[in-house]
């Protein structure tokens, strides 16, 4: 199966456009009209989301091979997962080339071609899911020539990350967050995620910053903040508006090349996004 062929699949499983965009277009033309201080009108008692405001930092180089899955900053390193079938990949990124320092192509061992997903870094392991094979590849953070451990998981493998203790895991398919055990991969708890329209579906890369989940919504150009003791949206950053200038030249629906990828660098306490086969990482900061 091609990449398009399985974004095809995508679509026509989950349905994204029509629910998606049909639920944040919602939200875009309340805010395109007259402010209000009304709440907007809820039917399960969740709070409107705040509205998250960002500055633009700096531009970097990305490249525009990589199908950009998951994305982590760590003691000074940017390491990126990639996916699709042929190219699927673990990478240690030079931040201001863009260019793989390291690289370690998934599943080269193996008859059964992967789709790589996202990756997190905790106690000095990496964990990358894979889309639709079940497996998670585990690394020593010293070493990622070849995998230290595997895991499996019984369904579609999209963003991780993880509070410290805890991975964190979305399956795409349904609103939920899984909690994670890594050591023996067990679910602890499953906590459903929605804002004021109703549960939120294609969770994609993840991010833990301060407490609260940040992810992807694959296909859109947002990133909601998540509480994850309740599972509420309680924040959305448009990033359409915050990269007007890049979405308004790059061909972001030619294909799949949309938005995917978020990682934190704690010490500045900047975020760094990008997305599918985007030529641009860019570095931000939350008002």
């Amino acid at each position: 199966m091609c990449i398009f062929d399985a974004y095809l699949y995508k679509m026509k499983r989950l349905l994204f456009i029509s629910v998606v965009t049909l639920f944040f277009s919602c939200k875009e033309d309340d805010e395109a009209g007259k402010p209000t201080d009304k709440p907007v009108e809820t039917s399960n008692g969740v709070a409107a989301p705040q509205i998250l405001n960002a500055n633009l930092l700096a531009e970097y180089k990305h490249d525009t091979a990589a199908f950009t899955q998951g994305l982590q900053y760590f003691n000074g390193k940017l390491y990126e997962g990639t996916g699709d079938y042929e190219n699927s990949a673990l990478k240690i990124v030079n931040l201001k080339t863009g260019l793989a320092e390291k690289k370690h192509k998934i599943g080269r061992n193996s008859s059964d071609k992967m789709f790589g997903e996202g990756i997190t870094i905790l106690k000095d392991k990496i964990y990358q899911l894979t889309w639709d094979s079940g497996v998670v590849f585990v690394y020593n953070i010293n070493n990622i020539d070849k995998p230290i451990q595997t895991f499996k998981w019984n369904s579609e493998g999209w963003g991780i990350t993880n509070d410290g203790t805890n991975l964190i895991i979305s399956d795409g398919i349904t609103p939920n967050l899984y909690f994670v055990n890594p050591a023996d991969f067990k679910v602890l708890r499953v906590q459903s995620v929605q804002d004021n329209y109703g549960p939120v579906l294609n969770l994609n890369e993840l991010e833990y910053i301060d407490g609260y989940v940040f992810a992807n919504v694959w296909g859109t150009g947002y990133i909601v903040k998540i509480d994850p003791a309740s599972g509420h949206v309680i924040g959305i950053l448009h990033t359409n508006k915050l990269l007007e200038h890049f979405y308004a030249t790059y061909p972001i629906q030619d294909r799949d090349n949309v938005l995917n990828g978020i990682a934190y660098d704690s010490a500045t306490k900047k975020m760094f996004i990008t997305g599918k086969r985007w030529p641009k990482l860019f570095e931000i900061s939350l008002n």
